[in-house]
């Protein structure tokens, strides 16, 4: 194998999502538990909150599972704008966002740290299953990385997160498995489409909207504890564990139930369906008169969401699902208009719309530092059809304007913990008035409305009310406490306020008369109702869901029924008791954290590695060490790799000593009968920056990265006469290697087989520009364009390329390969072409018994033309390259696993040949 100057230390290790170096962390030890919280500086409040939900629910969580809690840390993100947990054993630890989240379908009535903590310290038990048995083998040679792979390999994924939201269930007031609006996908999918097969569960579908892991396998757990007992879960996890061949977690659970794991499935999903027909008969009333606004989906899965009255016939909504990305649409007398692509979306829940403004928040993401997001509003112009942006700097949610479109609200989220309202000026961008927020209070769904009120759901101690204040004398006017039931998406017109509400299980729409206290519901909807709004002239719209997605539909409110509302006393203003922890620095220079090694195949399978794998808590250090042994020369590497991405530009370093081996005839001329082998030493180094950069701001996802490297290249002992090329003489050599890539591409629709616009740009020098024996120089350049089929979710892409050679005394190896179906040859000039025609075939959702769950057939027309040029003295000489062909490929699961597989075949003919040649095609090996 030929060792060149060509540096790889940019390829060791990818981008993390890091912090800027101003943030300063801290720690907290858990009295009594063997967990270490690391913050940053300006989250005490938040980590002391942690804190305390730890101590008190830690031990619950633990309490049906057999493992034993080992050391872990928990590090608490605030920097960005997203709401979410993780567990990962990856350098082993747990990540908690602590902005909380604006949807009620994921917080109910919860506080936002105490549900992560319940959820995610029942993934680290988890994980603790891993570290005993049979299991205990593979952590032992490989360390977190093998534990993970082995652990992920034989328990699903729908029993990692159902098991861990019936825990959040079961810890805390309303968690998940509490809240309709959660279950809507399985509920719906059951009564519209029937019983999903357990491949199709595993492995999801391009036909119609499966439910996901999280939602079926919430389901499943709970149903195995009601059947099996509390321990039945963690007996069967640790029981499969220990048996290390295919499908042995199926095995452990038939022999405990008797049925296997699909019997067993159709069987619950069965009982499911049963209970939820009986209650629809018994719970049917008489139909309602609806018209639907939005237009029928008639294939896969389009919701429409957020529906907002702009006129007494039009309306404006956010369109998703297969077969786009998120849109705005409007709709008006049975017709559908796409207004504008949404960017990033902020999580929001809702959307905002006067006559002639509709406002929503997109994320706004640090160029650099990927765990840094703001967020800035979005106001579209429905008459001049224009989009501008408004940036406070801060993280700016769900927006809302007033119905004279002078005035916009925003909810405020800062870094510590608190947040706060703002009222602003559309014309002026000056601010009116700043509204506080009450410590221990969660403002959901804040909206502007007529006669300068304001109306918003506040959560608080596990209880929801509806607040409505006068913005003039920022005092309440009304205040209406539903306890502990799950409203959101208040809308207040007149002397009504709509929102949401639970009612026998399924979400639907109410309102409340605020000058009598009643309460009336306006709705009965099969699976759910939300998002109300009323027209000037009476007429109720809201979203329904179906299990084809979100509905937009129409009715007249009759004025039967009304209730007063239940007298809920609210809760004591009384705040946690929690305890003044004891808070030391971190140090950001803990850098070293080993959690992987052990023996491996290197990805070329012709080689073994001993290596030792390190990655820090915060982020910015990943590194390497070992040693390689190629089998084929019966020679070793030492390597040592670093990437430190704590500063703004990233450094990787990597170091390789090597025993290498040649062979070679050194005759001058024919008969070649002088074959001779040496071998030296050879010592490798690579210094380089990359400076990776994230410009979306769009619905394309934009990149940059510069890149820029020394390497360093030394060789003794090296006797031959001769040498190849791309091989040195003795002595110390050291290039230098520029690089550009940047990529702008629009966000693909699952339905889509690759991006329908964009455009990538590919840069590369390569040389040795130091005075030394060897002399080489290598440049190419690269631009790929991707454009829409003819027919919806096919795509073109095009591609370009040139490449350059200089004729030193040393070659670099090529940035470029010839036509498909073609050796690379190295030429002193290299031109080449590709047109990639790619279209889906079928969507299939087809079961091979229990080893393979095929979803998708897809195709590939390609044609592929390259130009290589050699020049001496006076003479230049040609040679070209042609093929053409189809690539047909199966996106597939195999033995029920959650990746995804993509393998197929390729067929070409090649111009220079006059062959057809087949070739394996290996797309993606879902790992």
């Amino acid at each position: 194998m030929a060792w060149t100057l060509q540096s790889k230390a940019q390829l060791n290790y990818a981008l993390l999502d890091q912090n800027p170096p101003s943030v300063q962390w801290k720690k907290i030890q858990v009295p009594n538990l063997p967990i270490q919280l690391i913050f940053p500086k300006d989250a005490d409040s938040l980590a002391k909150l942690t804190a305390y939900y730890l101590e008190k629910h830690v031990s619950k969580v633990g309490q049906t599972l057999p493992s034993k809690l080992h050391s872990w840390k928990i590090v608490l993100q605030n920097q960005g704008i997203y709401s979410n947990g993780f567990v990962s054993l990856n350098a082993p630890r747990a990540e908690f966002f602590t902005i909380p989240t604006q949807s009620p379908s994921l917080v109910g009535t919860n506080e936002w740290l105490e549900m992560l903590v319940s959820h995610e310290t029942r993934h680290i038990y988890q994980n603790e299953l891993g570290r005993q048995g049979l299991a205990s083998v593979f952590r032992t040679l490989w360390g977190s990385n093998g534990q993970a792979l082995y652990s992920n390999l034989i328990i699903p994924n729908w029993l990692w997160e159902g098991d861990a939201v019936e825990t959040e269930t079961r810890l805390n007031p309303i968690g998940r498995g509490k809240i309709p609006e959660f279950y809507l996908p399985l509920h719906a999918y059951l009564l519209q489409f029937g019983i999903p097969s357990y491949g199709k569960m595993m492995g999801k579908s391009f036909r119609q909207w499966v439910p996901n892991h999280y939602v079926f396998g919430q389901y499943f757990s709970q149903y195995i504890r009601e059947k099996q007992g509390e321990k039945a879960i963690g007996q069967i996890w640790q029981q499969a564990l220990n048996r290390p061949y295919p499908f042995a977690f199926s095995s452990v659970f038939k022999k405990r139930t008797g049925l296997s794991i699909d019997q067993w499935s159709q069987m619950a999903l069965k009982n499911l369906k049963d209970s939820l027909q009986l209650q629809a008969i018994n719970t049917k009333q008489a139909s309602e008169s609806l018209i639907q606004i939005s237009p029928a989906v008639k294939k896969g899965f389009s919701p429409y969401k957020f529906p907002n009255w702009v006129s007494s016939d039009t309306v404006v909504a956010i369109k998703s699902g297969f077969s786009t990305i998120p849109v705005l649409v409007e709709l008006s007398h049975g017709n559908e208009r796409i207004l504008e692509k949404l960017g990033p979306i902020a999580e929001m829940n809702m959307l905002s719309a006067s006559k002639n403004w509709v406002v929503w928040s997109e994320i706004r993401f640090d160029p650099r530092w990927g765990q840094r997001q703001g967020s800035r509003i979005v106001l579209y112009n429905r008459f001049t059809k224009e989009k501008s942006y408004w940036d406070g700097d801060e993280k700016w949610i769900n927006p809302s304007i007033n119905p004279d479109g002078k005035h916009l609200l925003t909810l405020v989220q800062n870094t510590s913990g608190s947040s706060h309202m703002l009222l602003l000026d559309i014309e002026t961008r000056q601010l009116i008035k700043k509204i506080q927020i009450a410590p221990g209070e969660q403002i959901i769904h804040a909206r502007l409305s007529e006669e300068n009120r304001l109306v918003y759901v506040v959560k608080y101690q596990h209880q929801k009310a509806i607040r409505i204040i006068d913005l003039d004398k920022l005092h309440v006017l009304h205040e209406f406490n539903l306890g502990e039931s799950n409203i959101g998406s208040p809308y207040l017109k007149g002397s009504f306020v709509y929102f949401n509400e639970p009612i026998n299980g399924i979400d639907q729409i109410a309102r409340i008369d605020i000058s009598t206290s009643k309460k009336q519901i306006v709705t009965q909807s099969e699976f759910g109702a939300y998002s109300a709004q009323v027209s000037s002239d009476g007429k109720l719209i809201y979203q329904a869901y179906q299990a084809k997605g979100d509905v937009i539909v129409q009715k007249m409110i009759g004025e039967q029924n009304w209730k007063p509302l239940a007298n809920i006393s609210k809760v004591n203003s009384v705040q946690e008791n929690v305890p003044n922890y004891s808070i030391k620095p971190y140090s950001k220079w803990n850098i070293f954290n080993v959690y992987s090694w052990g023996p491996l195949v290197a990805a070329q399978g012709n080689q073994l590695e001993l290596s030792l794998l390190s990655k820090n808590i915060t982020n910015t250090l990943q590194a390497g060490l070992g040693y390689q042994y190629d089998p084929n020369e019966r020679s070793g590497t030492q390597f040592a790799r670093f990437s430190y991405q704590g500063f703004y530009p990233v450094i990787d370093v990597s170091f390789q000593n090597s025993q290498r081996s040649t062979s070679l005839y050194i005759d001058k001329k024919s008969p070649l009968d002088s074959l001779r082998t040496d071998s030296w030493t050879q010592t490798k180094g690579d210094i380089g920056i990359r400076l990776p950069f994230n410009l979306t701001h769009s619905a394309f996802a934009e990149y940059l990265t510069l890149s820029s490297t020394y390497s360093f290249f030394q060789v003794n002992g090296y006797d031959l006469p001769l040498r190849y090329k791309n091989e040195a003489f003795n002595g110390l050599y050291s290039s230098m290697t520029h690089a550009i890539s940047y990529s702008k591409l629009m966000n693909k629709a699952y339905w889509d087989v690759q991006s329908p616009w964009g455009y990538q740009l590919g840069l590369y020098w390569q040389g040795t520009p130091f005075t030394q024996n060897l002399k080489s120089e290598i440049w190419s350049a690269q631009l790929k364009f991707f454009l829409p089929g003819l027919i919806k979710h096919h795509g073109l892409s095009l591609r370009g390329a040139y490449q350059q050679q200089s004729n030193g005394n040393y070659t670099f190896a090529s940035t470029l390969a010839l036509s498909r179906g073609y050796t690379t040859v190295l030429y002193n000039r290299l031109y080449t072409f590709s047109a990639d025609y790619k279209f889906p075939i079928a969507n299939t959702d087809f079961n091979l018994g229990r080893l393979v769950y095929v979803k998708r057939l897809k195709g590939n027309l390609f044609f592929d033309a390259s130009q290589g040029e050699n020049y001496s003295k006076d003479e230049i000489s040609k040679n070209t390259f042609q093929s053409f062909g189809v690539d047909l490929s199966s996106q597939f699961h195999l033995m029920r696993f959650a990746q995804t597989f993509e393998i197929g075949v390729r067929c070409l003919y090649k111009s220079q040949t006059q062959q057809i040649e087949w070739y394996p095609l290996v797309v993606d090996i879902g790992f």
